[in-house]
């Protein structure tokens, strides 16, 4: 509210100013579409005031100080970068903040010293550095699947690649009721913000220290048959045919989705989800390629 006051032939004048909505320090405003869109970027709550006085005692400025609290701090090894990062599963999950140990040192003895305004402008939501990991790991799943489906579940007669980690994800497999391998994975965020500082710092003077080792962003194990030497007899005696599972022949498994096919002994196998069975190329399809139960696979799905 102000006033202008004059002598008496002069009327008093109020006049209301409307106040001016500041935006949120955790909140990032963008336009998509022509769509106002908000996403919350920041996981800071106001701990007070630091007030800050001009030339004279009566020129002052309350300043807004934040809680430091909820920013895992992480080792300069792990967490080598000046900025504080935000991830999140998805869009509606809650952010977990982190930053290295020197930054957080800084911001916390900045507000120790009545210096708010440096650290308020690192919190705000325009500086923070913002990773979604929800798409990564829908694509490690499915990467993951495909591993499943045409690898390991299929009894590759020329080897098989297990890969147990993949950067920030662990795969965890065990073995089913029936015989096949299922994911339990986790994911190890500390493992992403490493990454993530290596790629912000700058290259390595040296060319050839430039890319990270494979062996270092994920770990994985192969197995290959071993094939008999070829100068060494035969120590069989007789052609005994190799027993057949008795759960779910010829495979010893189930299907990990209709239509698998698994080679197995030179023939390849199909996996129908509605009789529970495996089945030749035959007796899946007709001479067209086409189901040969039709309109039960619509029902679910399958071919047609």
């Amino acid at each position: 509210m102000a006033s202008i006051v004059s002598n008496d032939d002069i009327s008093i004048k109020s006049t209301t100013f409307s106040k001016v909505k500041v935006p949120s320090i955790n909140i990032r405003r963008r336009i998509v579409d022509g769509e106002d869109v908000t996403i919350k970027v920041g996981n800071f709550e106001e701990a007070g005031v630091i007030t800050l006085f001009g030339d004279y005692p009566q020129n002052s400025v309350d300043i807004p100080k934040f809680d430091l609290s909820k920013v895992s701090t992480l080792p300069d090894d792990v967490a080598n970068f000046k900025f504080i990062l935000s991830i999140k599963d998805g869009e509606d999950d809650e952010p977990t903040l982190y930053a290295s140990d020197t930054v957080t040192k800084e911001l916390l003895r900045k507000y120790g010293n009545e210096e708010p305004i440096p650290v308020n402008y690192l919190l705000n939501e325009r500086k923070i550095v913002f990773v979604n990991i929800k798409p990564f790991k829908e694509l490690i799943q499915r990467m993951r699947e495909a591993e499943l489906s045409i690898n390991l579940n299929r009894n590759e007669i020329n080897g098989q690649i297990e890969v147990s980690k993949n950067l920030f994800s662990y795969s965890n497999y065990k073995t089913s009721d029936v015989g096949s391998l299922e994911a339990n994975p986790t994911y190890d965020l500390k493992e992403l913000v490493k990454y993530i500082s290596w790629v912000v710092a700058k290259p390595n003077p040296n060319y050839d220290d430039r890319l990270i080792p494979a062996n270092e962003l994920g770990e994985w194990k192969g197995s290959k048959p071993e094939k008999p030497d070829t100068d060494e007899p035969s120590i069989e005696t007789t052609n005994t045919p190799p027993t057949q599972p008795t759960l779910y022949p010829p495979i010893g498994r189930k299907g990990t989705t209709d239509a698998e096919e698994v080679l197995s002994n030179g023939v390849i196998w199909v996996w129908n989800v509605i009789k529970d069975k495996w089945q030749t190329e035959n007796e899946r399809y007709d001479i067209n390629g086409r189901d040969r139960d039709d309109d039960s696979f619509d029902e679910v799905g399958g071919r047609s």
